[in-house]
């Protein structure tokens, strides 16, 4: 709290200096204002009684958190095992012998969505079945809005019933009582409504977004097995004309799954009716579903629903309730609880005050990080033992690494509780504390237990993110405690104790005590507590460095010099920046990413099966001689009709070869001659195209991807010369996977490279196809075939068939290999290329055999001289930065090998010679630190002496 002097009140003695406590904010004081008329009110109408009642109320709270997060979890979605077991018990209850569902679906004149749905039932009850009705669960909330169902007609073998109908939060349950028990079929008749049955959607696939009805006609909780299925969708001729994408349906249990595209069936006055049918047996929880996409703007979308709301804001309102408590404990702590109101002046003092000392003073003027070095003057005597300790404190405070050290001394002292058993200082009591205490305990635990309840729910956990919440809630709460725990203010007597401090520091700065001071001072305590930290230990130490006490301790080997905390840095820095180097970056010898792991999650990429590839490629001279290639994939594909996502023209590129980013840009993607719209990007550090179709579009079809290479060249240094290269990435490994499907495979490959004669006739060194592993050594390329030439340019080809893989002298590719080209040219044949990016990127593949090598070289040396200097008498019973190297450094080395050994070693089969070289490194390095942490231990009376207290 910073306080500035003002105009001297008419009361004051004479000589007496004005003081004003800093006025705090408007906001600070109305807060703290409230909250006093908060504590009045309540200790008013209840006193200890609604205190402990209070107190109750916050533990109650806090358990119903650890309930929730130790607890069961509530409405937990069923697990694999649970629904598998489910199979074997579709007996225990009624069996759907049918269920056909009709939807009919009508825009009303408000432009919303009404669906009248009928389902027709037929229940199978089986003798040891001991059921008197049926339960039919219905969905209320759909993507955040209320779908409000309302029931039109239920009827029972029938005859018309009025069924029992319990809401809950997100389901209805429909109860038909028979009112005896059942033995074989019985047929239920539901007719009900669902509005707004429609959402904006936007599929992952095209991008595209429309207003999409997905609906599981079994519903959200279908316990039942079931056999004959029938669905139909009516759609009006209007809502027909507005599908973004083709109707689809489709029969799902857990893994296993099938899905149609839905045709109009017939054409009737409401409209056109889809329908499909399934003959299949299926488990309980299986899911019958359809789905329609219209196009944006088709309906009118309702406003969110109360409980979509309380799904979003839910899981923040312990967060948020935390977050406005800090301003209130902050003006708590400034206002309600600050120290006593004291004299608006004080006096010069030039003593101490009767009854104080130095240790008590230091935890009123709150010097906490002085305290350590006042505490040791106050009591040091003329044993040297003391002055070493002094120094030693002295040259601590005020640094960053004593913060902890100087805080957990200043608050363990017994100088710190004697300012409560002198009533000095006092600590706060009364239902604002409780509250704050209760609040950030318990919402912490509710936040926490709603965390881990809502993880459990897919559906909710793209409106929040769980660990975030936990952390800053966790924080808050940390300082709504941290702040309300540390107050401690100042009583009246306090008050009046600082005001004498407060005027002592004012006759130390005037007299200059701080430049003329000694260590015989007996005010030099004071000194140190007024004066800024770092000034105070530098002070002292400079005062017992010239009374000559810093040589016997540099001599102990407890104390840490500045090279020796600097020796121990550089060794733990050196094993974290090896656990950040494993962590954080991909060693050369991993494994590359074939095509199928780099489109495994791509929405997309499946259901185009490529038959025919036809690839060329045309190195074309630019005026400053440089060149570029220009890319033509052909091919044929035949592209699935009923797959979840539209097939979508998917392909990835190794653009950045040897360090070097070959500016791959796609020009245009054609499908039967039409171009497309496509998207390009990254993905994992490739060249990435995906077409952007917007509906589906089965059969075959021809394909045509062309893009450039806008700057292929490449410097390479071979045999000691520098040499110009293309490197031509066609496909990658496994790429035979992505374009396979049921009854469909590529059979033809052809790549072709077109180049100018004349450049053709520079080639040189090793030139030829690619078909390499991508983790294994490089291999020399398998030379070109024979060569064509066409219009004043060399036409490079070949050309296989899957049919003749296995046939003496087919050049059909391995699957598991890239497939590529590649041209070396002399030095300066393809324009200026970067000799830099070839050296950076070969330094880079070097660092898994210069890392842990290197570090095993540092290691055994500093071992070796401290092993070798172990032989002399008493060497390690001084302390000193020689000591620190040869003890701490090996070790830390040796511990930073292990990450990177994982981090090298992680795809390795055993038989490279980096596997043995690696293992070698390691077991030298641990037989080296293990030996010279045994010679340079100190001896055992050294390490019995004790180092002493700081206070």
């Amino acid at each position: 709290m910073s306080d500035t002097p003002s105009r001297v009140p008419s009361e004051a003695p004479p000589g007496a200096v004005a003081w004003t406590p800093r006025r705090q904010t408007p906001l600070y004081r109305a807060l703290a204002a409230w909250l006093l008329r908060v504590e009045a009110w309540l200790q008013s109408h209840g006193g200890p009684r609604l205190r402990r009642s209070l107190r109750v109320f916050w533990v109650a709270l806090a358990a119903i958190g650890v309930l929730l997060l130790v607890g069961p979890v509530i409405n937990k979605p069923l697990s694999f095992d649970d629904i598998v077991s489910s199979a074997g018990e579709a007996t225990d209850t009624w069996i759907a012998r049918s269920f056909d569902a009709s939807y009919t679906l009508q825009r009303d004149e408000t432009g919303s969505l009404v669906v009248h749905v009928e389902e027709r039932i037929t229940a199978l009850f089986p003798d040891d079945v001991d059921e008197d009705g049926v339960e039919r669960i219905i969905a209320t909330q759909y993507e955040g809005h209320d779908l409000r169902p309302a029931i039109r007609e239920v009827t029972w073998d029938g005859v018309a019933v009025e069924p029992r109908v319990r809401h809950d939060a997100t389901r209805m349950t429909i109860r038909v009582d028979a009112g005896e028990r059942m033995r074989g079929d019985h047929d239920l008749v539901l007719r009900y409504d669902l509005h707004d049955l429609a959402a904006p959607t936007q599929d992952a696939s095209s991008r595209a977004w429309y207003e999409q009805v997905q609906w599981d006609v079994f519903g959200p909780d279908w316990r039942h097995g079931s056999a004959k299925k029938s669905l139909s969708v009516t759609v009006p001729q209007e809502l027909a004309g507005a599908f973004a994408r083709q109707p689809t349906a489709g029969l799902s249990w857990l893994l296993l799954s099938d899905s149609t595209t839905l045709t109009p069936d017939e054409t009737t006055a409401e409209g056109i009716v889809y329908r499909t049918d399934n003959d299949q047996n299926m488990p309980p929880y299986s899911s019958f579903w359809f789905a329609l996409r219209f196009d944006s703007g088709t309906f009118t979308m309702p406003e969110p629903s109360a409980l979509y709301w309380v799904q979003v804001v839910g899981p923040f309102v312990p967060l948020l309730l935390l977050v406005l408590a800090i301003p209130l404990v902050i003006s708590a702590r400034r206002v309600a609880w600050a120290d006593a109101r004291g004299r608006p002046w004080f006096t010069m003092q030039e003593a101490p005050r009767v009854r104080g000392n130095p240790a008590l003073d230091a935890r009123l003027w709150r010097a906490w990080r002085t305290s350590a070095l006042v505490d040791a003057l106050a009591a040091r005597t003329r044993d040297p033992a003391d002055a070493r300790r002094l120094l030693r404190v002295a040259r601590r405070t005020g640094r960053l690494g004593d913060l902890l050290g100087a805080w957990l001394h200043y608050r363990g002292a017994r100088a710190y509780r004697t300012q409560f058993a002198e009533e000095l200082r006092r600590i706060p009591r009364g239902f604002v504390r409780d509250g704050f205490l209760g609040a950030a305990l318990a919402l912490t635990a509710l936040q926490w237990g709603l965390v881990r309840q809502l993880s459990y729910q897919v559906a909710l956990s793209r409106y929040w993110w769980p660990g975030a919440i936990v952390v800053v809630s966790t924080l808050l709460a940390a300082i709504v405690l941290a702040v309300a725990l540390s107050a401690r203010p100042l009583t009246r007597s306090g008050t009046r104790a600082v005001e004498h401090l407060r005027g002592q520091e004012l006759f130390l700065h005037q007299t200059s005590a701080r430049e003329r001071t000694s260590l015989t001072d007996p005010l030099l305590p004071y000194i140190v507590m007024f004066a800024p930290a770092r000034a105070a230990g530098r002070a002292v130490a400079g005062a017992l460095e010239a009374s000559g006490v810093a040589d016997s301790v540099r001599a102990d080997p407890r104390f840490v010099t500045g090279p020796r905390l600097l020796l121990r840095t550089t060794a733990i820095v050196v094993f974290l920046a090896a656990c950040a180097v494993s962590f954080l970056t991909t060693a050369s010898t991993r494994h590359g990413l074939d095509h199928f792991e780099l489109l495994r999650d791509v929405d997309g990429d499946y259901g185009v099966y490529v038959s025919d590839v036809d690839i060329s490629a045309d190195i074309v001279r630019g005026g400053d001689g440089s060149v570029r290639m220009e890319v033509t994939e052909s091919m044929t594909a035949t592209v699935d009709a009923n797959v979840r996502a539209i097939p979508q023209v998917t392909r990835i590129w190794r653009d950045r070869v040897d360090g070097h980013d070959q500016a791959l840009t796609v020009e245009s993607v054609e499908v039967d001659g039409a171009a497309v719209p496509f998207e390009q990007s990254r993905l994992k550090g490739y060249a990435f195209l995906q077409s952007r179709m917007p509906d589906d579009w089965p059969g075959e079809h021809d394909i045509r991807v062309t893009y450039t290479l806008a700057d292929p060249a490449s410097a390479v240094k071979s045999d000691g010369r520098w040499l110009d290269q293309i490197r031509w990435t066609v496909l990658l490994p496994w790429w035979v996977e992505t374009w396979e499907g049921v009854d469909h495979e590529p059979q033809h490959l052809a790549v072709s490279v077109r180049l100018p004669a004349d450049l053709a006739g520079e080639l040189t060194g090793e030139n030829g196809w690619l078909d390499e592993l991508p983790h294994r050594p490089l291999r020399p390329p398998t030379p070109f075939g024979s060569s064509v030439e066409q219009g004043g340019k060399v036409v490079i080809r070949f050309e296989a068939d899957r049919a003749g893989q296995y046939e003496p002298g087919n050049e059909w590719p391995s699957a598991s290999a890239y497939v590529g080209a590649q041209l070396r040219f002399p030095a300066g044949a393809l324009g200026e290329t970067s000799h830099q990016e070839w050296t950076v990127d070969s330094l880079v593949v070097a660092l898994p055999w210069i890392l842990a090598p290197s570090l095993t070289v540092f290691a055994v040396g500093l071992s070796g001289v401290g092993i070798a200097r172990s032989r002399r008498p008493g060497r390690w019973q001084e302390g000193g930065a020689f000591r620190d190297a040869v003890r701490w450094l090996p070790p830390w080395f040796t511990a930073a090998q292990f990450p990177l050994f994982g981090w090298a070693a992680a795809d390795m089969y055993g038989d490279e010679p980096l596997f043995p070289l690696l293992l070698v490194c390691l077991g030298v390095s641990v037989v080296a630190s293990v030996w010279v942490l045994v010679v340079t231990r100190p001896p055992r009376s050294a390490a019995a002496r004790p180092a002493g207290r700081r206070g």
